[in-house]
């Protein structure tokens, strides 16, 4: 056949395949829009009177939308697809066979020249005269009009009926029936409460609570039959709630970590779900504070967990470490200073405590919380060494003796011996450093002799010791001893001083003479009583023994006061020699006194008391009378 007739009939049949395709899409529409509308009143009418949970929404909701789904990919994708030549479309044999049928002068025809056109050119002569003879035939004959678009209209009552019943519902004032159960499924995961009698009136003005706080819920319950009792449900236990009378209830909730579910049941109806927020309190979890000391304490590093209220060292450098929990903002603040701030729910902060200080963590959040932390920095402060001293003077050497005690709260660094005195009206001042083993406490011993000074008579020295910290803060503190003093004495204080002591010694003397002769009365008495008795009683032993007392008495006295004379014959010297000389001789007439026979008198008598008779009691009396008269 010719090209042209070729070109025509193709063209003829791709027109019958395109408005093929359109009469799917209107027949497909349609049977969409009324299958959209059915099962949403079967669904919507199914919910209603069955009251179906969160499980049973969740099913109807996802298959009305597989359902309609798959309706609208076959009946409406599918064709459209076809429509622009994408996917497998409709061929022209399969074409031809849809013709024949609705064009009975057609029938097979179109179908054979479209086998024809197929076949090899061998009799290529004769097919193509069949091929134009056929062709000639079928060109008066429009393959459009196979398709009605006009049939589509008995379908119609698939969106007309349902839509009826929907109008019913709206007409009849039952739309709600409709539209309250499509609403509960489209919002499938939502609890609805069932309805009931009554209904429950929460009577806190919001159900938000602070993080480890107590909730007291209250609620009210209105309506024309009101349960006799109401519980609440949360953490899968129920619990009844307290009657407050006027259908009021409450219900306490008790250190709410998180946010808190429940719900209210009575009468046999269930409330829906509510929620109690908790709004998470801002908090330090966890605290860590490193405390170095100065140096000069000795003391070993510390390390304090999760304790804020410190005893530090005066100069000690300390870090912070603080962990948070549920914070937005964080401010350090020490003395009234803020020294940080941070967004982060940690955080270091370093710093040298010198004295006695407050400090606070305050942190916060969105919900509006706040939590503050106060603590106090006791700082124990570097003390003042301290110093005790006992002075005493050797006379017999004429040297100042120190012996002390030095001591300090950390360590000792050095001890001074300070001494000043006026020389032609220039102040003359000497330190002496004292060797010491730099401990915390320490005994001292040390001697000054002035008298090696070159100083004139009469020139007033003073003097005192100085004692050292090793304190690294502040610097080393030193403490003072009391200052003592000392005058050198002149020609006229040494005179002034002899003439005292030989006062003194005159006194001490004239007692030892007044005791003797008490002494020798009381063994003249003695003697007489024994010369009139024939054997010694026990009286007159004790009288003897009473006599050797006062005997021992007066050789000490005697002894102590030779004792002092002694000790100033060295300071004679500056004297004159004739009162030298006077000294020295009272010096051996006390020791004449003091001599070995009465000594040897008073033992024999000790000794032999008791058996002693009374003639050898009275002889060894009269020796001893016989040696203090001599």
């Amino acid at each position: 056949m010719s090209k042209k007739n070729t070109d025509q009939l193709f063209e003829k049949l791709n027109g019958f395949i395109k408005k093929y395709y359109q009469n799917q899409l209107i027949k497909g529409s349609i049977y969409v829009v009324s299958i959209l509308v059915i099962f949403f009143l079967l669904f919507a009418i199914i919910e209603y009177f069955s009251s179906f949970g969160v499980r049973g929404r969740t099913f109807l909701f996802w298959t009305y939308i597989f359902i309609n789904l798959f309706v609208l990919y076959t009946l409406l994708i599918i064709p459209l697809l076809r429509l622009v030549k994408i996917g497998k479309t409709l061929n022209y044999k399969a074409a031809a066979i849809i013709i024949g049928k609705h064009f009975p002068e057609i029938d097979d025809k179109l179908l054979n020249l479209l086998e024809l056109s197929e076949v090899s050119d061998a009799n290529a002569t004769l097919i193509k005269a069949s091929i134009n003879q056929k062709t000639k035939k079928l060109s008066p004959i429009s393959f459009k009009n196979a398709i009605n678009f006009s049939l589509n209209k008995k379908h119609l009552k698939w969106i007309i009926a349902p839509i009826m019943v929907v109008l019913i519902f709206i007409i009849s004032g039952k739309d709600y029936i409709l539209t309250e159960s499509s609403a509960r499924i489209l919002n499938h995961n939502t609890f609805f409460e069932p309805k009931a009698p009554f209904n429950y009136v929460i009577l806190n003005k919001s159900l938000r609570c602070k993080q480890f706080g107590d909730f007291l819920l209250k609620i009210k319950v209105n309506g024309n039959a009101i349960p006799d009792k109401v519980f609440i449900n949360w953490g899968k236990s129920n619990f009844k709630m307290k009657s407050l009378g006027n259908n009021e209830y409450e219900y306490q909730f008790e250190r709410i970590y998180s946010d808190l579910s429940f719900y209210l049941k009575g009468g046999g109806y269930v409330s829906k779900k509510y929620t109690i927020a908790c709004l998470l309190q801002p908090r330090v979890v966890n605290m860590e504070i490193n405390v170095s000391h100065p140096k000069h304490t000795m003391k070993q590093k510390e390390f304090i967990k999760n304790k804020g209220d410190l005893v530090v060292s005066e100069g000690s450098r300390l870090r912070w470490d603080i962990q948070l929990e549920n914070s937005d903002n964080c401010v350090f603040v020490l003395e009234n200073k803020l020294l940080k701030g941070s967004g982060k729910n940690s955080f270091t902060i370093t710093e040298e405590i010198f004295k006695q200080s407050k400090y606070s963590i305050i942190s916060s959040n969105n919900n509006s919380l706040v939590d503050t932390l106060s603590y106090l920095i006791r700082v124990v402060t570097d003390k003042f060494p301290k110093i005790d001293l006992i002075q005493s003077y050797d006379t017999i050497n004429n040297i100042h003796m120190f012996n002390g005690v030095i001591e300090d709260d950390y360590l000792l660094n050095k001890l001074e011996f300070i001494y000043s005195y006026t020389s032609n009206d220039s102040l003359v001042k000497s330190t002496e450093e004292i060797i010491i083993q730099r401990k915390s406490l320490e005994n001292f011993l040390h001697i000054a002799n002035f008298e090696e000074l070159k100083i004139d008579a009469g020139t007033e020295l003073k003097y005192y010791f100085k004692v050292w910290d090793n304190d690294g803060v502040n610097g080393s503190k030193f403490t003072k001893s009391q200052t003592f003093t000392f005058r050198k004495p002149s020609k006229e204080d040494w005179i002034k001083k002899k003439d005292l002591q030989n006062e003194k010694t005159k006194n001490s003397l004239s007692h030892s003479k007044l005791l003797s002769e008490k002494i020798q009365k009381e063994v003249k008495a003695l003697n007489k009583i024994i010369l009139e008795k024939k054997l010694l009683s026990w009286e007159e032993r004790q009288k003897a023994k009473e006599i050797i007392k006062k005997q021992k008495q007066l050789e000490k006295h005697i002894i102590e006061t030779q004792k002092n004379n002694s000790k100033s014959l060295k300071t004679q010297e500056k004297l004159n020699s004739s009162i030298l000389e006077k000294q020295k001789k009272l010096d051996e007439l006390m020791s004449k006194t003091l001599n070995n026979e009465i000594k040897k008198l008073i033992e024999e008598i000790e000794k032999g008391l008791e058996n002693l008779n009374k003639e050898k009691l009275k002889n060894l009396l009269d020796k001893l009378n016989k040696e203090n008269t001599s």
